[in-house]
């Protein structure tokens, strides 16, 4: 600001006295690639107002033909490094003399003066002049932050700003194919500074979160961009409920006395604040996380019932609920001795019929061979003996027999 206040009061100066004399700054840095002003302003004697001019500017310490940047009267007279680049910014006949130079070179670096020449009796070079300095090129678009949310229309603006109304930069959006969208430039003047804006105007979806819009400036020698990621805000959404041993279902069965863990989570940007209740009831609560666990560290009959898990963030809410079923652990052992006993049974049963099946099995087989060796089992052909059992003769001398038939089977084997 005091630069700036001095160097208006130094040209306020200068037009009081209607004297040869100048205001232009000593040092001027310009960006390889860009365009710079030397802004400029002359004064001369009163008696000269009306007589034509050539205003002439020099890269050079001295005059000198082969140093000429701009000549306003034949541009064959400058030099063939600034043939085409230099022009000048304001009006010469009211003392305006800022020269603009465009697309910058590394080379362009050095002293800068500015002649008048109103006749061959009538002119005058003004020193010392301006030294140009040329940095390398930092001044990159610059796109503004907005809020992206799934489903509003968003208009997202893409701004670069200069000092000189040189080759006026173009500003161009890349986006991707399934990101359709409108484009608007303008350009704007405050002060000394030019404003070019592009605004992309699109509305956004889920499917567009992570993807890139890159904001880039044409320009002849430098091509300079900005990318921004696209951050999709949007309401919670595919909330979810499970546990380490299952999936989501609608409820879960727990043995009484047992942990319980279930895990409720959500998909939403920004990050929701989940809830667990039960009972209207809150249990447990997180703020800015996706997820959040429900423990029980014993359970007992009294947690039987439904448990809902809310997620809530500033576009929207969900909500889902589980029911815990709590079985008894004694129950469920006399479940689990029926289940065992029955297989046990199952397996003798089993076992019983393959031995009853192999024994019938053996005794065919075994009656078959005996038959093919020509024996039976029928008693008519098996050779039988008889015995007789007499008793002593009684007092009468007599003699009583008595018959006994006893049967033995007698088998021969034959050598």
């Amino acid at each position: 600001m005091i630069g700036k206040s001095y160097f208006f009061l130094t040209l306020l100066q200068v037009g009081l006295s209607q004297e040869w004399n100048y205001v232009t700054p000593r040092e001027v840095t310009a960006q390889e690639g860009l365009c710079v002003q030397i802004a400029c302003h002359y004064t001369h004697p009163s008696h000269l107002a009306n007589h034509l001019r050539v205003g002439i500017w020099y890269k050079s310490k001295k005059q000198s033909p082969s140093s000429i940047v701009f000549h306003s009267k034949d541009h064959n007279h400058e030099t063939l490094q600034f043939r085409n680049r230099t022009r000048l910014s304001g009006d010469l006949e009211n003392g305006d003399c800022s020269l603009i130079i465009n697309n910058i070179k590394l080379e362009d670096a050095g002293p800068y003066f500015f002649r008048i020449v109103f006749d061959s009796q009538n002119s005058y070079n003004y020193y010392p002049g301006t030294q140009l300095h040329i940095s390398d090129f930092t001044d990159n678009p610059r796109i503004v932050p907005a809020e992206i949310i799934a489903g509003k229309r968003v208009d997202i603006n893409c701004i670069f700003n200069t000092t000189c109304n040189g080759t006026a930069p173009v500003l161009t959006w890349d986006t991707p194919t399934d990101v359709p969208g409108s484009v608007s430039n303008t350009v704007t003047q405050h002060g000394v500074t030019l404003t070019y804006t592009s605004v992309l105007s699109l509305t956004p979806s889920l499917r567009h979160h992570g993807q890139t819009l890159t904001c880039r400036l044409r320009d002849p020698s430098v091509s300079p961009e900005r990318t921004l990621i696209l951050t999709v805000q949007y309401a919670p959404q595919n909330l979810s409920m499970n546990s380490f041993d299952m999936i989501y279902t609608s409820s879960i069965n727990i043995i009484e006395g047992d942990s319980a863990v279930i895990i409720c989570s959500v998909a939403s940007f920004p990050a929701s604040n989940l809830t667990w209740g039960h009972l209207n009831v809150t249990m447990n609560r997180t703020s800015s996380n996706n997820e959040l666990w429900l423990v029980i560290p014993h359970v007992t009959s009294r947690d039987t019932g439904d448990y809902e898990c809310a997620a809530e963030n500033e576009h929207g809410a969900v909500e889902g609920s589980i029911t815990i079923i709590v079985e008894r652990r004694d129950s469920k052992n006399w479940t689990v001795g029926l289940i065992t006993a029955g297989i046990i049974l199952s397996c003798f049963l089993a076992g019983m019929l393959i031995f009853v099946y192999v024994r019938n099995t053996w005794d065919e087989s075994r009656c078959s061979c005996f038959h093919s060796q020509g024996h039976t089992d029928k008693p008519d052909n098996l050779p039988y003996a008889t015995i007789n059992f007499s008793k002593g003769p009684n007092g009468d001398r007599t003699v009583h027999r008595s018959e006994v038939m006893e049967y033995a089977e007698i088998r021969f084997q034959r050598n």
